[in-house]
């Protein structure tokens, strides 16, 4: 076992992302199931899972995401959303912090 010295931020489609997704694809619509898909980013381990840290931890890194996440959908970035701030940011995305990584593969 090896325990990796980084915090996962896990997240989660809300609606406004499927829905951007699905108005720019609407032949290979993503179904109401992307909401519960989630992706894990991991970060440096210098937060603790606490409300203010999540929020310290999500304004440092939710741009990265965010346009990783436009990206993983739709590379033309003239389509992407204008506003990509850290509220447009929580209205598209859901997310948690885990501390703690453990990493089982020897």
């Amino acid at each position: 076992m090896n325990i990796k010295n980084r915090t996962a931020i896990i997240i989660t489609n809300k609606k406004p992302y499927i829905d951007w997704s699905n108005s720019l694809t609407p032949d290979f619509p993503m179904s109401v199931v992307a909401e519960i898909e989630s992706t894990i980013y991991l970060v440096k381990s210098t937060y603790v899972s606490d409300e203010l840290s999540i929020e310290k931890c999500l304004k440092k890194n939710y741009q990265e995401i965010f346009e990783e996440k436009l990206e993983g959908q739709w590379t033309d970035e003239n389509d992407w959303p204008k506003d990509l701030t850290l509220e447009t940011f929580k209205k598209w995305f859901g997310y948690q912090m885990c501390d703690l990584v453990i990493d089982l593969k020897k």
